[in-house]
């Protein structure tokens, strides 16, 4: 048993060592898994649950890559996050790549009743979890989708490029494209972190002091705001199942709440974005992208957008050469993606 489990150890040591070498190879590798999902899905017998649990598995596996990747490039990770934020990160974020796989697979198991009994569980959990991020984490006021996302793998090398550099080590709350001289305190952009030319503004690089917001007063404020609006996008799942449940899957009611719900967050968020750090205002902006998603959603896309979907793609399958196949594909899949994927709860 022993020498088992010093194989497996070993294996693992190898397969770190490789991961933590070789990323582009890597992306390859996890990309040709996650396209392979997409082939699979009516393919097969219950190519559903096979397509979700292949996909979900894809995520996994570039999550644990991104750890493994994390930890054998940067001396420290993590030094600011506190351990609850951190597990309460993981356990959201593998919730988010699983849940459509757990819906599907109670619905095959139990029916349509435990499917909904997991979604409400799901939903339940992710609740709370963003509830504590949001309420006793400090370093979180926005809770990103995923709360870990995918990591940059170039940012990555090129950070622990430039790591060792003894002028770096000197100045932490550099990004890694500047130094500070130690007389004159001046701060100096790196030659090999020059923009091109016709890129460059020919500024001096702020320092991070000069990147401090304006007044304590405003973010007071704007955290109060922030932290309301942060509530209303967290409880605008379980409101809109509460509405479902009592009026409906397919309601008017249920549809216009979550919408009103989330345009009231994102307003007070944007009334006051000038108080928001730069990854701040990507999720804001990934969140205005995603009421999009509100066109395919029941029952406006029963009422207006599916007959105009399947105009386009009828138009475009019988008037561009070699798009017919493609777009009949497309018009099989849709009631399949439309029923298993665009819930109101999936952002």
């Amino acid at each position: 048993m022993s020498s088992s489990l010093m194989e497996l150890q070993n294996l693992y040591e190898r397969y770190v060592k490789w991961v933590s070498g070789n990323p582009g190879s890597l992306g390859d590798v996890e990309l040709t898994v996650k396209w392979l999902s997409y082939f699979i899905a009516g393919k097969i017998n219950n190519s559903s649950a096979v397509s979700e649990l292949v996909y979900s598995l894809s995520n996994l596996l570039v999550f644990a890559n991104d750890r493994i990747i994390e930890r054998a490039h940067r001396k420290v990770a993590d030094d600011d996050t506190q351990p609850l934020e951190r597990r309460l990160k993981v356990l959201l974020t593998t919730l988010e790549y699983c849940e459509v796989f757990i819906e599907l697979s109670a619905h095959k198991v139990w029916g349509t009743r435990g499917r909904w009994f997991f979604i409400v569980i799901i939903q339940v959990i992710k609740c709370i979890g963003r509830l504590v991020l949001t309420l006793y984490c400090s370093n979180t006021n926005i809770v990103q989708n995923p709360p870990i996302p995918v990591l940059n793998r170039k940012t990555v090398q090129r950070v622990n490029g430039t790591t060792d550099n003894a002028s770096f080590r000197d100045n932490p709350d550099a990004d890694g494209s500047s130094i500070v001289l130690k007389r004159s305190g001046r701060v100096m952009r790196k030659v090999n972190c020059s923009p091109s030319l016709m890129s460059r503004s020919w500024k001096p690089p702020s320092n991070a002091a000069d990147r401090t917001p304006a007044s304590s007063n405003s973010l007071q404020y704007g955290g109060k705001l922030f932290e309301t609006a942060e509530l209303v996008y967290i409880f605008k799942p379980l409101i809109h199942l509460g509405c479902m449940g009592r009026f409906g899957s397919k309601s008017w009611a249920a549809y216009l709440a979550a919408l009103a719900l989330d345009g009231a967050s994102l307003r007070t968020y944007y009334n006051n974005r000038q108080a928001l750090s730069k990854e701040q205002r990507v999720e804001l902006s990934r969140r205005c992208v995603s009421l999009l998603l509100y066109l395919l959603r029941s029952p406006f896309y029963e009422r207006f957008t599916q007959n105009k979907i399947t105009n386009v793609l009828n138009g475009i399958g019988n008037n561009v050469p070699l798009m017919g196949t493609i777009s009949q594909m497309i018009l099989t899949y849709i009631p399949h993606w439309q029923e298993t994927y665009f819930y109101m709860w999936s952002t």
